[in-house]
């Protein structure tokens, strides 16, 4: 019996991890297209845009694993079935708990490291993903001086470098400020570059001329002036996000239920949001076993034959499905009236209604049992 175990026991944790990873890369891959347009646009590398990226990762883990599950052991139980594995236990007389055994310790272990993503190791690595996306988009600097490009940080300023030396810096440059409404300035330089002076970012310039032309006037003349070296002070255009402000899901637990004083009804919906995430966190790792337990009722049949009908597993998988469903249609319920046990109801429901038909059918076979012995 104990061979047993351990053969699907580790067929079911190989196959679990093989379905999650790619269930979980394929979703990361849809989240990631996004910041790959904004890592580029910064001139970062692509080790830069894998390290950020990748903290995704845990959160979408802690997501996907629930269905991986589910996945998991439908083709476990679907090929014990078909290589007549199943027929075997039921003819050596292995009683129902004796067959599920394994399945459900090894799902408790998983649900247990579900839990460890979603409440430690997500909203963490989560956090330092919205620091670094907000350093990155506070980067404006970098993403408006690119060769032979106009970029326009600020809605009066626009930007044009012909060229990049290897020390960084600018070629052949342009500025046009159009912040006063009487006055067009701009500015021509051949070489420029920018120097961080007590939290002020100085762009200092060599070689060029400023165009200064005079809207009120008529004939809109424009005056020249020459210079050897100018400096402009860019930081009111170059305004930096220093704030991080992070979701609810970047929040750790704590966080999410210490929601502070409430002065506001803004305060009110953002208390309800964090700790209608806090259940959320809680309950989805529920989701696992629930769908476990659905998938087991293709043991609760005397499969003596080597295969399962597909129409089982459909069922199976759109039951599955309406309840993950149902789930989410409660949560926009549970936001309105604040009812937070709803989110373990439905995983809940489905657990307990299985232990109790586990139960008794183990009483079934105990009777079934003794009554052939007597």
């Amino acid at each position: 019996m104990r061979l047993i175990n351990i053969y699907i026991t580790v067929n079911f944790i190989r196959t679990f991890f093989i379905v999650l990873f790619v269930m979980s890369t394929l979703a990361w891959l849809t989240q990631i297209i996004d910041d790959l347009t904004l890592i580029l646009d910064r001139d970062r590398t692509i080790n830069d845009f894998l390290g950020l990226t990748i903290l995704l990762y845990p959160y979408i883990v802690s997501i996907m694993a629930p269905s991986s599950i589910l996945i998991a052991s439908i083709i476990i139980i679907d090929r014990m079935t078909r290589d007549s594995e199943i027929v075997i236990m039921n003819a050596s007389g292995i009683s129902l708990m004796q067959k599920i055994f394994p399945f459900v310790m090894t799902s408790l272990l998983i649900t247990t490291l579900i839990y460890v993503l979603s409440i430690h190791v997500s909203p963490l690595a989560m956090k330092d993903f919205r620091e670094k996306i907000t350093e990155i988009k506070s980067d404006i600097i970098s993403s408006s001086f690119k060769k032979n490009e106009f970029r326009s940080p600020d809605s009066d300023y626009t930007i044009y470098v012909s060229d990049i030396s290897n020390t960084n810096d600018f070629l052949g440059i342009v500025i046009k400020d159009m912040k006063s409404r009487d006055m067009i300035i701009t500015y021509t330089a051949k070489v420029a570059r920018i120097i961080d002076s007590e939290d002020q970012i100085i762009l200092e310039m060599e070689d060029g001329k400023i165009y200064s032309e005079n809207l009120n006037l008529s004939d809109k003349e424009t005056s020249t002036i020459t210079f050897e070296e100018y400096k402009i002070n860019l930081s009111n255009v170059f305004q930096a996000v220093d704030v991080s402000y992070f979701k609810a899901s970047e929040k750790s637990l704590g966080e999410l239920f210490n929601t502070g004083k409430i002065s506001s009804a803004e305060d009110k919906a953002k208390s309800i949001e964090y700790i209608n995430e806090a259940h959320i966190r809680i309950s989805n790792p529920l989701y696992a076993i629930a769908f476990l337990f659905i998938s087991l009722f293709f043991l609760q049949k005397d499969l003596n034959f080597r295969n399962i009908k597909s129409s089982d597993i459909i069922l199976v998988a759109v039951c599955s499905f309406c309840i993950k469903l149902s789930g989410l249609v409660l949560s926009n319920k549970i936001m309105v009236y604040e009812l937070y046990f709803l989110h373990y109801l439905i995983p809940v429901f489905i657990i307990g209604a299985y232990l109790i038909f586990l139960i008794s059918s183990h009483i079934k076979e105990a009777n079934h049992t003794n009554a052939a012995l007597q």
